[in-house]
């Protein structure tokens, strides 16, 4: 069974269309998933990169590419109260370390939430809500958030992601190999399956050949 880790922040609102997607694609290549949340924030600015809000015309943009994507693919869809918003609540909450057994449940309640009802993402009072009317141990949750414990993991993840050069969300990490987008799934299916249509040789030639100095010099 392969392993799987799944990078995401509830700030992307392409994580949550990655995330409607990996249930058949884990019972298809019978996938074993670790479900990493991770702050984009420390990712974007371990590489020196501007967020999508940051670029008015991209934030456009984006947007619409959202809005076509899940008309065309039938899904329920609308951004958060507030945009971009704390989801370090949410994260926390996320946590393998602070939901258990239930953290699959408590990712999906949240997604739901933010990405379909339109809830206020950072807030707390809001996020506790959500998880009580998704039958989920919320005060008990929320206060594991607040340990130690938690804030140490979430962290980890972050590095971890780093580590393995993730760049932005959603990410996925199989055999070391990084995928990056929601859009990349169908790469990652064929890495997974064994008909990964990469030509490697190409790729260590290309790459050799210094396009940073090449750039430089226009």
């Amino acid at each position: 069974m392969k392993e799987l880790n799944f990078y995401f922040d509830y700030l992307s609102p392409f994580s949550y269309f990655a995330w409607l997607k990996l249930a058949s694609l884990r019972s298809e290549l019978n996938l074993r998933v670790n479900f990493r949340p991770v702050a984009l924030g420390p990712l974007l600015n371990h590489w020196g990169i501007k967020g999508p809000g940051e670029v008015q015309p991209k934030r456009e943009f984006l947007l619409k590419e959202m809005l076509r994507y899940a008309s065309k693919n039938k899904i329920e869809f609308t951004t958060p109260k507030t945009h971009p918003f704390n989801s370090l609540y949410a994260l926390r909450l996320s946590l393998l370390e602070v939901a258990g057994p239930h953290q699959e449940k408590v990712i999906d309640s949240l997604w739901k939430a933010g990405w379909q009802r339109r809830i206020d993402m950072g807030s707390p009072e809001e996020l506790i809500e959500i998880l009580k009317m998704n039958n989920l141990p919320a005060d008990e949750l929320y206060e594991k958030s607040f340990s130690r414990e938690a804030k140490v993991a979430l962290k980890a993840n972050i590095q971890e992601a780093i580590d393995f050069g993730a760049f932005g969300v959603p990410s996925f990490v199989v055999d070391h190999e990084l995928f990056w987008g929601s859009d990349s799934m169908d790469h990652l299916r064929d890495f997974i399956s064994g008909q990964d249509s990469l030509d490697r040789a190409k790729l260590e030639l290309l790459l050799s050949s210094t396009p940073r100095a090449a750039a430089q010099s226009l």
